[in-house]
């Protein structure tokens, strides 16, 4: 592929490259972001399970329970997109 048909002089391929990156590192750090907000879903729906309150969970972690409802909900939305699997993935 030539840079010129992207609407980008030849001498600036370095430019288009790196705006790329930039974008992909942008969509990478979402996608840490989404799966590390569940697992801490997926924490939340274990102690649940053990017996503790969502107001419990919320204290512990310097938290309201809406906001350890929040995590949970995180992670049900992560399983019905992706695989359990994949949660542990980096």
């Amino acid at each position: 592929m030539t840079w010129h048909h992207e609407g980008v002089p030849r001498e600036m391929p370095d430019l288009l490259e790196a705006q790329r990156q930039y974008q992909q590192t942008e969509i990478d750090v979402l996608l840490m972001r989404f799966r590390a907000r569940a697992r801490l879903g997926r924490a939340v729906v274990r102690q649940v399970a053990e017996g503790d309150s969502l107001e419990d969970i919320g204290k512990n972690l310097g938290k309201t329970a809406e906001q350890a409802r929040r995590y949970r909900q995180a992670y049900r939305e992560w399983l019905r997109d992706h695989s359990e699997e994949a949660l542990d993935q980096n």
